[in-house]
Parts: C-alpha cells; sequence; structure tokens
C-alpha cells in the first residue's frame, strides 16, 4: 500500500469549525483498523493511514522562529547532498524554521523526496506538493474545515458527503486519459500539482507554481560528454541508492528494457540476496518476448530472477471492483496482480521498483530538433557532428533533417508535444480543438509555453505531465507500494540541464545512459533500441472478455451521463477483429471509466442511505 494520510485545517478560534472538525477526527480514527500516528497543533490534525511495516514515511514536526509548532511534512525526505542518503527523520531547528521562512522554497532546493507539506500560521494555511507530486494531495472544504487527503477510498463517509460529478473533467479523461490538470471526477475535490503551493482557503488565488522546469533546462551544462556521462552515472546510483537506504525489502521489476536494468544494477551494488528480488512479468502472448532480455541483465548481474506468467486468459477486473477513488485509476485493468505474486513478496515491508521514467529523462527520441538546440547553445564545434547524429537519430536524410530544423532555426517558437498529442486524439475522435482553453484548462505552463528554449528540449520538457500518470497509486488493502527511483528530483533536474543532442549522443535514444552504464549492462541491454510491448496481450484479453466489456458499456453510467454515445460504441463493438489499432484502447479506457462511474454511483447510494 502506497503512503497514505488525512489532514484537517480549520480556524482554532471557530468554535463551531473546532467541533466539526473533532467529530471528523474522531470519525478517521474509528475508521482506521489500527490508531493511526498523528500530528497535533490548533487548528491542524494529520493522520498517517499508511498499515504499520509501511517503509520510510514520517511526520516531522515544524516549528517556526519562535520555537512555536508551524506545521508538519508527512512522507519520505532526504537530504540533496552527494552520495546516497538515508531518509531524515527529524528535522533541527534552523532547518524547519528556513523552510517556514521560505513558505517551503527550502525544501526544493535543499531537499528532495515524495512528501506533502502543510505550513499553519495563525488561521492561515498552506500546501505544498513535491514536484513530482508522488504522493497524491487531494483537497476539498466541508464549511470552514479544509480536508486534505491522499486517498478519498481509505477516508471515512464524512469526507464524501455533498460531492458531485465533474462531467467536464471526466469527458477530458475520456478523450485523453493522460491529462491531470488539478481537477478529480469531482467538482468539489481538486488535486494540487506537483510543484504547486495552494493558501488553504475557499477564496484564495489558483495554485503557485514554485517548480518550473523551464527555468532549470534555460541553463544547460557544458560539460565533456565523459563527465556528463559520469555526472548522469552518479546521479542516478545516488538517487537509487536513497531509495534502497528507505526500504526493508525491495523487489525490482525488471522488464528487460534500458531502464529496469540500469536500475537493477544500481541496487545489485547496494542490496544483498535478502533485501533484494527480482521478478520479470513474462507475457503469454504474441508480443515479443522480453524475458531473454531480462533473462541477460541478471546473468551479468549474478542475480536470481524470477519469471511470473501472465497470460491474456486473465479476466478484467469486475465492472463493479473499481475502489471508489477521487478520479479514475488507470491502472485498473492490472487489479489483481499481486494475486500471481509469492507470498513472501506481500508483505507490508515489501516496496517494488520500476526503472519508469527513463524513456522522459534519458530521451526515448526519433526528433531531429536537437540541430537546433545545438545551434542555438552555441555549440558550433560539434555542428556538423550533431548534423550527422540528428539525422542517424531521426532515420532521414541530411536534408530532411535540415529543412525540419529551418523553420525554428529561422525563430519559430518550440511546440508542445502534450498539446499537439490532445490536438491528434481530438480529430481521431472527430471533435472540436476550437475552444483551446477547455481542453488546456488546468495543465502546467510549463508544458504549454516554451518561453526561451529551443524545440528540442522543450519537445523533452513538454511531454514530463505525463510523468504524474506513472506514479499513478491506489490505496488498497493489497496494494502494492511502488517506487519509481528514476522519478527523483536531482535526476529530473539534472536531465533537464543536459542539452538533448548530449543525452542522444551519437545519435542514438538514450545514447549518454548507455555510456554511463557500460560496465554494469551486458551488450545485449547496452545496444537494445527496440521498446517492449503488450498490444498483442491487450487486444487478446479484450477479445477473451468481449462480451463483460460490451455489457458494461451497453447500458452503463457512461451512457446515462451523456459521456459515450449508442453510435461510438456501436461503432467500436462492430470492429471485433480489432483492425483499426485504436479500438481495443478506446474500448478498454471506456471500460475503466466506466468501473470508476459505477464506484461514484455505489458510494452516492450508500451515502443516501445512511
Amino acid at each position: 500500500m502506497p503512503p497514505c494520510f488525512a489532514c484537517l485545517a480549520w480556524p482554532a478560534g471557530n468554535e463551531d469549525a473546532t467541533r466539526r472538525a473533532e467529530h471528523l477526527v474522531s470519525a478517521l480514527e474509528t475508521h482506521q483498523p489500527e490508531r493511526p500516528t498523528v500530528f497535533r497543533m490548533p487548528g491542524l490534525y494529520l493522520a498517517d493511514l499508511s498499515p504499520t511495516g509501511q517503509p520510510a514515511c514520517r511526520i516531522l514536526p515544524l516549528h517556526d522562529a519562535e520555537g512555536g509548532p508551524a506545521g508538519c511534512l508527512y512522507g519520505t525526505l532526504f537530504r540533496r547532498e552527494a552520495g546516497a542518503q538515508r531518509p531524515l527523520d527529524r528535522l533541527g531547528p534552523e532547518e524547519t524554521r528556513r523552510i517556514c521562512r521560505t513558505g517551503g522554497r527550502a525544501l526544493m532546493t535543499e531537499y528532495w523526496g515524495h512528501y506533502v507539506l502543510i505550513l499553519k500560521t495563525g488561521d492561515t494555511a498552506s500546501l505544498l506538493a513535491d514536484p513530482m507530486s508522488a504522493i497524491p494531495c487531494l483537497y476539498r472544504w466541508l464549511g470552514e474545515i479544509a480536508c486534505v487527503f491522499s486517498h478519498l477510498e481509505t477516508c471515512p463517509d464524512e469526507f464524501s458527503t455533498g460531492l458531485t460529478l465533474d462531467l467536464a473533467s471526466l469527458r477530458r479523461l475520456r478523450v485523453y486519459d493522460k491529462i491531470q490538470t488539478g481537477r478529480t471526477g469531482y467538482g468539489e475535490i481538486r488535486e494540487l500539482g506537483g510543484g504547486q503551493r495552494r493558501e488553504l482557503s475557499r477564496n484564495a488565488s489558483p495554485p503557485e507554481t514554485l517548480w518550473d522546469p523551464r527555468r532549470l533546462a534555460s541553463q544547460p551544462l557544458r560539460l565533456s560528454d565523459e563527465d556528463a556521462a559520469e555526472a548522469l552515472r552518479d546521479t542516478v546510483r545516488d538517487c537509487v541508492g536513497s531509495w534502497a537506504a528507505a526500504c526493508e525489502h525491495i523487489v525490482m521489476d525488471l522488464s528487460g528494457g534500458l531502464d529496469s536494468s540500469i536500475v537493477t544494477a544500481c541496487l545489485a551494488r547496494v542490496c544483498d540476496d535478502k533485501r533484494l528480488d527480482i521478478v520479470h512479468q513474462h507475457i503469454r502472448s504474441a508480443d515479443a518476448p522480453e524475458l531473454v532480455h531480462a533473462q541477460a541483465t541478471c546473468a551479468h548481474l549474478g542475480l536470481d530472477l524470477l519469471a511470473l506468467d501472465v497470460a491474456p486468459t486473465r479476466p478484467l477486473p469486475d465492472p463493479d471492483a473499481h475502489p471508489p477513488s477521487a478520479r479514475p485509476w488507470r491502472n485498473f485493468l492490472g487489479l489483481g496482480f499481486d494475486r500471481i505474486l509469492p507470498d513472501r513478496l506481500r508483505s507490508p515491508g515489501t516496496t517494488f521498483f520500476t526503472g519508469q521514467g527513463g524513456d522522459h529523462l534519458f530521451l526515448m527520441t526519433r526528433s531531429p530538433l536537437g540541430l537546433t538546440d545545438c545551434v542555438r547553445q552555441g555549440a558550433y564545434a560539434r555542428l556538423w557532428t550533431e548534423w550527422l547524429n540528428a539525422a542517424r537519430l531521426s532515420e532521414t536524410s541530411l536534408w530532411q533533417t535540415f529543412a525540419s530544423n529551418l523553420p525554428y532555426l529561422l525563430g519559430r517558437p518550440a511546440r508542445s508535444a502534450l498539446k499537439t498529442a490532445i490536438w491528434e486524439r481530438l480529430a481521431r475522435l472527430d471533435l472540436p480543438s476550437s475552444d483551446t482553453g477547455a481542453w488546456l484548462e488546468g495543465l502546467p505552463d510549463w508544458a504549454l509555453h516554451p518561453g526561451d528554449l529551443p524545440p528540442g528540449k522543450f519537445e523533452q520538457i513538454s511531454t514530463l505531465p505525463h510523468l504524474f500518470q506513472i506514479r499513478d497509486p491506489l490505496a488498497q488493502a493489497s496494494g502494492r507500494h511502488v517506487i519509481h527511483p528514476l522519478l527523483s528530483q536531482p535526476l529530473i533536474e539534472l536531465c533537464l540541464k543536459i542539452p538533448v543532442w548530449q543525452l542522444c549522443l551519437g545519435g542514438i535514444n538514450r545514447g549518454l545512459a548507455r555510456m554511463a552504464f557500460t560496465a554494469d549492462l551486458p551488450e545485449q541491454i547496452r545496444h537494445r533500441t527496440t521498446k517492449g510491448e503488450a498490444t498483442q496481450y491487450f487486444a487478446r484479453q479484450l477479445s477473451r472478455n468481449w462480451e463483460t466489456v460490451s455489457a458494461a458499456l451497453s447500458d452503463g453510467c457512461l451512457m446515462e451521463a451523456g459521456l459515450l454515445g449508442r453510435d461510438e460504441l456501436d461503432r467500436l463493438l462492430a470492429d471485433r477483429a480489432m483492425m483499426a489499432p485504436s479500438t481495443f484502447r478506446d474500448l478498454l479506457q471506456l471500460y475503466t471509466l466506466e468501473a470508476w462511474m459505477r464506484a461514484a454511483a455505489s458510494r452516492a447510494a450508500r451515502l443516501v442511505r445512511r
């Protein structure tokens, strides 16, 4: 189960608000199977709802300049220093004063980790999420009380009163489910984005963005290839080693790709056999098998590998099985994966690691725009080399490569890859894209507007919101605690400062990472440029569960809410052979949304019966 918390903030001098807050505190503590660890001060209450054995997560109290209570930090915090760090179990007086004095900004520059910060001064409270918002930070108001929580499904019913569906937000998720804009499935619940701070007041202005990746990328590092590779290798090892130090027992989910192999190699340096298990999800379908690559990595590192068979014969989760979360859960289709795990890998003290995030940071791309970046960053000594590399990377001729770069060399502003992806999705569904504000509302400004960044680097930055989807956790009794160590602030910021043409060293995607980990990886993995996929697995799984999906969608909540039309569903169901590649993706996405809508309807009905 991932880190999980609930927090209440209210004006301590308001007797009615204090009385209602105490009622909510009682409901929270009664709702928990075991008494939670809590932090209290006038007008503020925070409870750690994670089960006993949850690694690394702590409540760190904060004090103001006079030594009085000023709030707390929930999560896992490391100091920003060289080498692998251990998570902090306390902060010194001067440290807490500096954090309070800067309104949390000091956390962004002097520390890193997964955390939520709640500051309280008098009747004013503010909320801050780490740059990856690795711990979801949802909030709503009940009268004068601000309710902040990571997972609605772990909170008592009192947190869910008066909720209404946000159909506009759900419609956007229906179109493009990689959008997280601060809105959820309910109009009353909002989510704080990564690196954002917000005053907990109904009348407060929109969240303030403290962490802007464009500022970091605007100051590129000028390192030799060897020094850049060394910096990348050291930072990856430090981040993986720090997370490893925070965990009792680690299960590495090794896909067989470059990124997960790099994380596995870093873990092998710091973990003994008793602390580390390596598993591989062996997909039994027509997709190219990845098992041979995972075996090669483990053989090279001298590690044992446990292959877990994942067959398309597995039934889809029941459409009534979606937990009552605040928004649809993208990983709903994988619900029940823990059942194929051996019992010894299911303990609360076990944490799963992945290699997710490497595509965005090490840079898996075929874009030739690194050539423009090279020119604009003044790396003229490499100009001819990078022209050749850009052509090699994009698999186009030198003249085609030059033609692609020419508009940007002449001053065309960089384009947002996220915005382009949304427009393409709208066009495929034949939906209007003229009202840009409606579709892009709430997305971070840094993902839409390049400022003065060159096009290659902005292309990388504008895809970073997808990383917020990768970490999408769900709290449930059998849920796993998953950490993506590559999605750590020091590594993200380093990769933002390294030019894209250097990240793709030699005209090869993730070329710098390949160079950095030459000694840690078998040649089979280091030179591999293909990506594993599970397209055929999901297509076959849908085929075997066709009647279940068809029945759920034909007369379900999506139809009733107007989020799915009969004509569109008939068109999708008519393509049972799935000749259009998008058919199975659309149907499975709709099935997930339908399951969430049913959970929302079930919760609403239960609250009415109370």
